[in-house]
């Protein structure tokens, strides 16, 4: 019985890192720009199809992990540049749908690059390869996607906190037009945001991909599932949504093992709705999230 909640709580563990890099990835876009940014879950496919495709041509799995994560983010930040720039000062809710359009062409774009079928991510290990831990067996892969997922964020917040591109990315996040009387590059700044959003998509989208999921175009969709992360965290907060996003996973995985069968014909699948459950119900009694904090106005 221990061994199994071991195993599960290592698996929900697994996809919470995964769904903590997406949640974070649409969170310091939203507080560089108040964009909900759509166009994020593409990305996720991106970098799985990259990670895929340069591993089929001989590139070493960890030069690939990193090569894919870069092209993502490049590809970020060039959407940035090319179609959300010009929309500075522009409405808001107009932007935002605009990254809906420019999902569905990054989408169309995989589908015409990489195909539509199924395809296994690569690992330089066995897929179905586990380990003993505490009288459980535990997925490589599950261990892998977690180390990658806590070594990605606890760099990506030490950037934020101790470089001064991270305190230049706060600061064009708090006021862009102080940040621009000051010298800060807010153009250049939204780029490096849009940049990093992508390399974090990039490997969430490699983490997603790996067994017992597969690759394929609509891996980014998976994103969808983060978005409770993302609600629950606060937009405001890019901490929140890494807590929410690891306790999403943790209870997804923990619904599919013993609520989907309580449930019997009404369970089925009913682990991946759950989580919007959860989240309608903590928003009842905390409106802006477990970790977000409401606005005060001076009348």
């Amino acid at each position: 019985m221990m061994g199994n909640l071991i195993q599960l709580l290592a698996g929900g563990l697994s996809l919470g890192a995964a769904y903590a890099l997406v949640a974070l990835g649409f969170v310091v876009i939203y507080r560089a720009s108040t964009v909900l940014n759509f166009a994020h879950m593409p990305l996720l496919t991106t970098g799985a199809f990259l990670m895929v495709g340069l591993c089929k041509m001989g590139v070493p799995w960890g030069l690939s992990a990193i090569g894919a994560m870069v092209l993502t983010g490049a590809l970020a930040a060039a959407v940035e540049r090319g179609v959300m720039r010009p929309m500075i000062g522009k409405d808001i809710v107009v932007t935002s749908i605009l990254t809906i359009f420019v999902a569905f062409f990054l989408e169309a774009m995989v589908i015409i690059l990489g195909g539509v079928e199924q395809r296994g991510m690569p690992t330089p290990w066995d897929t179905m390869r586990t380990v003993p831990i505490l009288g459980a067996k535990v997925l490589v892969n599950s261990l892998v996607s977690l180390a990658a997922g806590l070594v990605a964020l606890g760099g990506f917040f030490a950037l934020i906190n101790y470089t001064k591109l991270g305190v230049a990315m706060r600061a064009a996040a708090s006021d862009q037009e102080a940040s621009l009387a000051h010298g800060i590059p807010v153009g250049k700044i939204l780029s490096a945001t849009w940049f990093f959003s992508g390399v974090l998509a990039g490997l969430g989208g490699i983490m997603l991909g790996m067994f017992p999921n597969q690759v394929d175009p609509l891996l980014g969709t998976i994103a969808l599932r983060a978005f409770p992360a993302i609600i629950l965290g606060g937009l405001e907060s890019p901490l929140g949504a890494v807590l929410a996003g690891f306790i999403m996973g943790i209870l997804e995985v923990l619904a599919q093992a013993y609520l989907n069968p309580a449930l019997g014909a009404f369970g089925q699948n009913f682990h991946g709705v759950f989580p919007y459950l959860f989240m309608i119900l903590v928003l009842i009694v905390r409106p802006h999230g477990l970790f977000g904090v409401q606005e005060v106005k001076r009348a």
